[in-house]
C-alpha cells in the first residue's frame, strides 16, 4: 500500500528541512575559514549533484577525482528519483548499483572521462552506444544503458578529475543534452574543484570573491560582482548609516519599494544578521545578492571617509575668530547653512568625532582660560579640544539652537534632545540629549549619544554569565512580580531593560514604559516622556497604564515613596514591573525601600529579582598582553580555577592607547526565598540579608567581575578600579 500524499508530501518538507540545516552547518564552516573535513566534502557534493540532476532532469551524475595511485576513482554516484519513484525495491537496487559503481576504478586516459581529464576538455556525447571513446564496461557492470552523456574536467591548478551527468531525460521534449546544461555543468564543476582542492590542501585558501561566487552558486542567489569603478546609491547610504552599514556589513544596492532594498552580503544565510539589519534599519529585504566581503567593507569605508583632521581645523578657525583680542561672542540665525560659519562646523565636527570614536557622552566645559571638550570613552572622560573662552556663547548658542533650547536664558539649567540627522549630510543618524547649567565662568553642557541604529543589543550581549543569565531570563518572564536593575549612573541599567524587553517582547503581550528620557524607541512597545513641568511624572503615568491593562510595565526610575507605592501596587495586580533604583549593591535594595517608607510585607511578597550592575572596560583584544600575577592579585584570585590566564592593557592604535575597547556588563543577581522574605519581614540589614542571598546561590559582583579577569575578558586592575571589592 502506497503513502498517502500528506504523507509524502510531509515527507518533502522534513527532508528540505535537513538539507537547510546540513547546508547552514557547512555554510558557517565555509565562511570561517576552517579547513573543510571529508564529511564536509561529502556533504556538499551530495547536495550540488542532486540540485544539478533535479534542474537539468538527467537520470544520473558521477563526480570522478583522480587518487594517489594515478587511477580514475568513482567519488560520488547519484541516481535520480525519477528512476525509481516511490519504488522501494527500484530505489535499493540503484543503491546497490551506486555502492558497487565506488569499488570501480578506471585508468588513466580509459573511455570518455579518461579523454576528459587527459585534455582537460568539455566532452559531449549523444549517442554513446555509437561513440569509439565510450567504455561500456561500466554499463555491463551495472546493467545501466548509458545513452547520452556530458563530461566536464575538474581543474584547479590541474586537471584533479571530471564530472559527468548521464542520460537526459524530461517529461516531455527531446532527449539531448542543450548547451545550456553544459555550461550549467562546467559551473558546478568550476567550483566543486575549488572545494575538493581546499579539502586535499588546506594550505590554498579561498579568496572572498571565490567564496563569494561559491556561496551565491551553493545556495541559489545571484553573484554580484563589485567593480572598482562602483558607485553606491547616496541617498540611500545615508539612510541606512555609517553605524548600520559598519556593523552588519550589508550593502545597499538600489531601492525596490518605499520601504525596502535589494541588499549584498557575503553570506546570503546569515539570518540573524540580515533581520538585525531590518529590525535596525526598519527596511524590508526584497531581494538578496552576494558579494565579497572585502569589496562590500571597501565601499562602505570609501563612502564614509571622515577626515580625522577636520575637526582640528575647524577648531583653528574658531580660535583665530574667538580668540584673545576678538569680540566676546556673537549670537547665531537659526536658518544657519552647516558649512557656513567655523562655530556651526565645529559643533557638527564635535559630534562627528564623539560618535566615530565610540563615545558616549560629551562635555563642555568653561574654565578661566579656555573652554575643554571632553569625550566619555568606555566610562573615562579624556580631553579632545581645548577651544578659547570667547568662543564659548557662540557654541552654546549653536548647541541651544539645535536642541530647541532657549538661547537667551543662561541663569538656569535646561535640557533638551537634538536629532542630529537634521544637521548633517554624513547619514549619522544618532540622538543626544543635552542638558546645560550655569558654572563659574559660563554654562556647560552635557551630551549623550543615544545611537538610534544600536536599540537591538541582545541579553546574551550584555556580559551576564551563563549561571546569572539563566535565573534573569527564567524570572523576566514571570507573569508578575517586581524585576530592578540598580547601581550608579551610566552603569549600563537602561540599555540591559530594553535588552529585556526585547527579549519578551510579543504581539501577544502588552508592554507601557515610563521613561524620562525615552532614549531608544522600541517597536512593538508603547513609550510615554515624562514631563514634570506639566505634571506628567513617573506615579502620574503608572497610575494611567494601570487603567490601560498593561501586562509589563517599565517605569525609568523610582524615585520616591508614591512611584514606589503605586509599582508595588502594579506588581501584586497582576503585572511584571521593570526599573531603576540607586544603590550600590541588591541587598541595599531591600533596605532602601523600607527607609522610603514601605511597608515590609509588600516588598517581600511583591519583589522577584534584583539586579546590580557594573561596567568594566574589555581589554583590547589587538594588544592585550599576558602576564604573570603577582602574588597579591593572585589571592584575590584564589576562589577561582586555578590556572587562570591574566592579562593586562598595553595600548596600540586600534584602542588609542588606552588598552581597552568597549564595556562588558558585571551582575549581581539577587533571588528570592522564604528564608530572605523573612528576613525583610523583620527589617533585617542588608548585610544579614547579603549572607542568605550567598546561601542561596548569588555571585558577588566582586567574583562576577574576577570571573571575567579570568577569561582574560578585562584586567584585575579595571576590576579593582570599577568594583572596588573587598
Amino acid at each position: 500500500m502506497s503513502d498517502s500524499p500528506a504523507k509524502v508530501a510531509g515527507s518533502r518538507h522534513k527532508s528540505a528541512v535537513d538539507e537547510k540545516q546540513v547546508l547552514n552547518n557547512l555554510l558557517k564552516v565555509l565562511v570561517s575559514k576552517r579547513e573543510i573535513t571529508e564529511k564536509d566534502l561529502e556533504t556538499v557534493l551530495e547536495l550540488t549533484i542532486r540540485k544539478l540532476v533535479e534542474l537539468v532532469q538527467a537520470q544520473a551524475i558521477t563526480i570522478y577525482t583522480m587518487g594517489a595511485d594515478n587511477l580514475i576513482h568513482f567519488t560520488h554516484v547519484y541516481f535520480s528519483e525519477m528512476l525509481y519513484s516511490e519504488n522501494k525495491k527500484l530505489k535499493e537496487a540503484f543503491k546497490k548499483k551506486s555502492d558497487h559503481l565506488r569499488k570501480l576504478t578506471l585508468k588513466r586516459g580509459q573511455g570518455i572521462v579518461g579523454k576528459v581529464i587527459e585534455t582537460a576538455e568539455t566532452y559531449i556525447s549523444l549517442d554513446t552506444q555509437n561513440d569509439p571513446n565510450f567504455f561500456s564496461g561500466v554499463d555491463k557492470e551495472t546493467s545501466f544503458q548509458t545513452k547520452s552523456m556530458i563530461t566536464v574536467p575538474l581543474i584547479t591548478d590541474s586537471v584533479i578529475g571530471a564530472v559527468q551527468m548521464i542520460n537526459k531525460n524530461p517529461p516531455e521534449g527531446p532527449e539531448l543534452f542543450t548547451e545550456r546544461d553544459r555550461q550549467l555543468l562546467e559551473e558546478v564543476a568550476d567550483y566543486s574543484a575549488k572545494i575538493i582542492q581546499k579539502v586535499h590542501r588546506p594550505e590554498i585558501k579561498m579568496t572572498d570573491t571565490e567564496l563569494a561566487y561559491y556561496l551565491s552558486r551553493l545556495t541559489d542567489h545571484e553573484y554580484f560582482r563589485i567593480e572598482d569603478d562602483f558607485v553606491p546609491d547616496d541617498k540611500l547610504m545615508n539612510l541606512v548609516g555609517e553605524k548600520n552599514l559598519k556593523k552588519f556589513l550589508i550593502l545597499p544596492i538600489k531601492k525596490a519599494g518605499t520601504q525596502s532594498v535589494e541588499i549584498a552580503i557575503s553570506n546570503p544565510v546569515d539570518f540573524e544578521r540580515i533581520d538585525n539589519f531590518r529590525w535596525a534599519t526598519k527596511l524590508e529585504v526584497a531581494k538578496i545578492v552576494v558579494s565579497a566581503e572585502a569589496r562590500i567593507r571597501k565601499v562602505i569605508d570609501g563612502f564614509f571617509q571622515h577626515d580625522t583632521s577636520g575637526i582640528d581645523e575647524v577648531a583653528a578657525l574658531v580660535g583665530n575668530e574667538y580668540g584673545a583680542d576678538s569680540i566676546e561672542s556673537v549670537e547665531l540665525d537659526e536658518d544657519v547653512d552647516e558649512e557656513s560659519t567655523p562655530i556651526v562646523q565645529l559643533a557638527n565636527r564635535i559630534i562627528e568625532d564623539a560618535y566615530t570614536r565610540g563615545a558616549s557622552d560629551i562635555h563642555i566645559e568653561p574654565f578661566e582660560k579656555e573652554v575643554l571638550v571632553r569625550y566619555r570613552e568606555d566610562g573615562i572622560c579624556r580631553v579632545a579640544l581645548k577651544l578659547p573662552p570667547n568662543s564659548l556663547k557662540a557654541l552654546m548658542s549653536r548647541l541651544k539652537i539645535m536642541a530647541g533650547l532657549n538661547i537667551a536664558e543662561r541663569r538656569l539649567p535646561q535640557d533638551g534632545r537634538i536629532k542630529f540627522k537634521e544637521f548633517t549630510r554624513t547619514g549619522i543618524d544618532v540622538d543626544l540629549r543635552v542638558a546645560t547649567g550655569p558654572m563659574v565662568y559660563g554654562e556647560k553642557v552635557v551630551m549623550r549619544l543615544l545611537d538610534k541604529t544600536n536599540t537591538t543589543v541582545s541579553l546574551d550581549m550584555m556580559g551576564f554569565s551563563d549561571y546569572n543569565l539563566k535565573i534573569y531570563e527564567k524570572l523576566i518572564r514571570s507573569p508578575y512580580g517586581m524585576v530592578l536593575h540598580v547601581g550608579p549612573t551610566g552603569s549600563g541599567k537602561t540599555t540591559t531593560l530594553y535588552a529585556a524587553l526585547n527579549k519578551i517582547n510579543d504581539p501577544g503581550i502588552n508592554i507601557q514604559t515610563a521613561e524620562d528620557p525615552v532614549e531608544y524607541e522600541l517597536f512593538g512597545i508603547n513609550q510615554m516622556q515624562m514631563r514634570r513641568e506639566i505634571g506628567l511624572t513617573f506615579s502620574s503615568a503608572l497610575r494611567c497604564y494601570l487603567r490601560q491593562d498593561p501586562d509589563v510595565i517599565l517605569v525609568g526610575e523610582i524615585r520616591d515613596l508614591e512611584t514606589a507605592e503605586i509599582a508595588i501596587e502594579a506588581s501584586l495586580t497582576g503585572h511584571l514591573l521593570f526599573s531603576t533604583l540607586h544603590t550600590n549593591d541588591a541587598p541595599g535594595t531591600v533596605t532602601r525601600f523600607l527607609d522610603m517608607g514601605i511597608q515590609p510585607f509588600l516588598v517581600s511578597s511583591s519583589l522577584l529579582l534584583v539586579c546590580a550592575q557594573r561596567l568594566l572596560r574589555r581589554l583590547c583584544p589587538k594588544c592585550k598582553e599576558e602576564y604573570s600575577a603577582p602574588d597579591d592579585e593572585l589571592k584575590l584570585l584564589e576562589e577561582l580555577a586555578e590556572g587562570a590566564t591574566l592579562f593586562k592593557a598595553k595600548g596600540c592604535d586600534a584602542c588609542n592607547g588606552t588598552g581597552y575597547k568597549g564595556r562588558i556588563g558585571t551582575h549581581e543577581v539577587l533571588t528570592m526565598n522564604e528564608a530572605i522574605k523573612e528576613m525583610v519581614l523583620r527589617c533585617a540589614s542588608s548585610e544579614e540579608i547579603r549572607q542568605a542571598a550567598l546561601e542561596n546561590g548569588m555571585i558577588p559582583i566582586f567574583k562576577d567581575s574576577l570571573q571575567k579577569a579570568s577569561k582574560g575578558i578585562t584586567s584585575v586592575e579595571e576590576v579593582l578600579r570599577a568594583v572596588r571589592g573587598t
